[in-house]
């Protein structure tokens, strides 16, 4: 099966100092998923960017990441911080469940 790219919508990109366990949450809607990403990082000036979801099989999705660190000589709080990014998928574009998502970090 030849790789599809999957369109989404970015809901909330959000910063928190209080644990948070890393990972992908799902939550299925009438017409949609909510697809909700957190990673924890060592200072609060790490960026997270949604490159792309790609199906890798049926029902198996791939979410590509992109972390951006801090600017080199930035003078940043040394406290843990969790940043989450909460998408919106159509239904449509995902077939019929159940569904997998992964992520992967590619900074390239």
């Amino acid at each position: 099966m030849p790789e599809k790219t999957i369109p989404f919508k970015i809901k909330t990109v959000e910063q928190d100092y209080s644990p948070r366990a890393e990972g992908i949450v799902l939550e299925g809607l009438d017409d949609s998923i909510e697809i909700s990403i957190t990673k924890e990082f060592p200072t609060p000036g790490y960026d997270m960017k949604i490159k792309e979801i790609i199906e890798k099989d049926k029902g198996e999705f791939e979410i590509i990441l992109s972390i951006i660190p801090p600017r080199e000589g930035s003078i940043l709080l040394q406290v843990i911080t969790y940043k989450t990014i909460l998408i919106e998928v159509d239904r449509y574009h995902l077939g019929n469940g159940p569904y997998t998502f992964n992520y992967k970090i590619d900074n390239l």
